[in-house]
């Protein structure tokens, strides 16, 4: 898919691995410089390094986006540095499997303030130099477990991504007259190492099972739909969401439930440090 992107400045957030990562590298195959945030320097050096081998710029910031100053920080720089922004991508995001019964204050606030709070302070942040550079596009990764709900994340998980979609439509609606788009992508259980990780080989054929398609969305299936959206053909697209979710939004049953809450108190466990 050829696109318009090259020379273009991109902010891409959580960028040092995963869906972050995959979306910083396809940004740079269509020749766009990237700004990679993350808090692990060793990643975020990592996929600078793969930028750079693409024949674009690369430059780090260690910045928590969770953090209002840290965020105005990190895009004030790259506006002195590079002149300015043409594409946000908000991809930071944790999650906790713990089941309401057993979520503290702390642990709804943690989520919320990294997914919710950490998209409104990039986007907030770039806004004005978009508007000096004649526009700009603005792209959130929310899920689909924002339109349904999560089977491996809790509800703060679930309520900051639904609270992403919201945020994306009436974002779209303000900044509209400038010329920036400002759009979101929900992907399915998407095979990352994270996912990997916090998961067996066993759970992930039960999700693919509940998959239209059979199998599981990767990184770079999410990147692409980035690409697209930060591209002029999708000039007339904001405000709206794309599914890249191998159409498992499509229903999916109950069976799982014994297993979801089985899960989740194992992992309030490791959390809690109980037994």
């Amino acid at each position: 898919m050829e696109t318009d992107l090259k020379g273009k400045i991109a902010l891409v957030t959580g960028s040092g691995s995963g869906i972050g990562k995959a979306i910083s590298l396809g940004l740079a195959k269509e020749g766009a410089d990237i700004i990679i945030n993350c808090l692990n320097l060793k990643h975020a050096e990592a996929t600078a390094s793969e930028v750079k081998g693409l024949g674009c710029r690369a430059i780090i910031a260690l910045a928590d986006v969770s953090n209002e100053t840290a965020a105005n920080e990190m895009v004030d720089k790259v506006v002195h540095e590079w002149g300015g922004i043409d594409i946000l991508v908000n991809n930071a995001g944790v999650a906790s499997l713990i089941m309401v019964e057993d979520m503290t204050k702390a642990d709804w606030d943690k989520v919320m303030e990294v997914n919710l709070g950490g998209t409104f302070n990039c986007s907030r942040a770039v806004i004005e130099t978009m508007k000096k550079r004649g526009g700009g596009a603005i792209i959130n990764i929310a899920s689909f477990a924002g339109k349904r709900m999560s089977m491996i994340s809790g509800a703060n998980y679930s309520a900051s991504k639904a609270g992403i979609l919201g945020f994306t439509r009436h974002l779209a609606y303000e900044v509209g007259p400038y010329k920036i788009t400002v759009n979101a992508v929900c992907p399915g259980h998407v095979i990352t190492p994270l996912l990997e990780k916090g998961t067996t080989p066993e759970f992930r054929e039960k999700l693919k099972q509940q998959y239209p398609l059979g199998k599981l969305p990767t990184p770079e299936d999410i990147a692409d739909a980035v690409v697209f959206l930060a591209s002029c053909r999708a000039r007339m697209i904001t405000g709206t969401s794309i599914d890249v979710d191998g159409g498992v939004t499509l229903g999916v049953g109950h069976a799982g439930y014994d297993d979801y809450v089985a899960r989740k108190k194992e992992a309030l466990k490791k959390l809690r440090g109980t037994k």
